[in-house]
């Protein structure tokens, strides 16, 4: 295996005033709900709400492509916002909010 898809899902999308950095971010509770190794497979878990990842709660959903090692930084990513009227998420651009932050899944 060459790279591996962690789905990962979180609440909101913040930014913590309680730290003066400008890049720090608050994206409330979030739980990597699983990974794949193909990203087909991990995108239709995640358009479909697969074991109901949403929970009720995270808005917000990332796949992100992971190489084996330690600390790295994703490859790629795909950002997806909760769509209430169709129940399920659905692809967004990458909120600016999110380019200084990586590893969701993996930490």
């Amino acid at each position: 295996m060459e790279t591996i898809y962690t789905v990962t899902v979180f609440q909101k999308i913040s930014h913590n005033d309680s730290i003066a950095s400008p890049h720090i971010y608050d994206f409330g509770d979030r739980r990597c709900v699983g990974w794949f190794d193909c990203f087909e497979e991990a995108n239709c878990a995640v358009e479909n709400n697969f074991s109901d990842m949403r929970d009720d709660i995270y808005d917000y959903a990332i796949i992100e492509k992971m190489e084996p090692g330690i600390l790295t930084v994703d490859l790629e990513r795909v950002v997806y916002k909760w769509n209430e009227e169709k129940h399920s998420y659905e692809k967004i651009a990458t909120p600016p909010e999110l380019e200084h932050a990586s590893n969701f899944g993996i930490g």
